[in-house]
């Protein structure tokens, strides 16, 4: 249906990553001082994760493999079921209307809603044939490894404008 349609062009979905900081520990055993790393996970921020995903975006040619491992590392599992399995969800990358994102030239974004749980994005982007297009970008905050983290819950479709980001 058309409902069905248009719902799964939305849910264009990724899923939470998270960076790891270290910490020096020193003890000192006799004379001799040992440094133990300890790796303490921290959640990406929302903002952290568009920059990737954008990036990806912008070198999708490169290597289109790890272009999509990227977007499809940051999905969330309700919506991986919807748009999954991967070689699905990178057909649909590289299909009308998201292809005209691929390879992007640039782009600028700015918050235009955000609460506890959720926050949306409005994404510009000049396109490799210097369309204009703009996206909005919604992250829902859930659980990854029982920590909280943001995923990519929405994406619409890239709706061509006239100029400027």
């Amino acid at each position: 249906s058309s409902v069905v349609k248009k719902l799964f062009l939305f849910l264009l979905i990724i899923s939470c990553s998270t960076t790891s900081e270290v910490i020096q520990i020193e003890t000192e055993s006799n004379s001799e001082t040992i440094t133990t790393q300890t790796v303490v996970k921290q959640s990406l921020t929302s903002e952290e994760i568009l920059i990737d995903i954008f990036n990806a975006y912008k070198t999708f040619s490169d290597d289109p493999v790890k272009a999509v491992d990227i977007i499809w590392d940051y999905a969330h599992e309700d919506n991986k079921e919807i748009t999954g399995p991967k070689e699905r969800f990178a057909m649909m990358l590289a299909s009308e209307p998201y292809d005209s994102i691929i390879d992007l030239k640039d782009y600028s974004y700015e918050t235009i809603f955000e609460s506890e749980e959720n926050i949306h994005y409005e994404i510009k982007v000049l396109a490799q044939n210097n369309n204009y297009f703009v996206i909005t970008w919604v992250f829902q905050k859930t659980l990854c490894d029982e920590k909280p983290c943001w995923r990519t819950i929405g994406v619409s479709q890239p709706e061509y404008f006239d100029s400027g980001i």
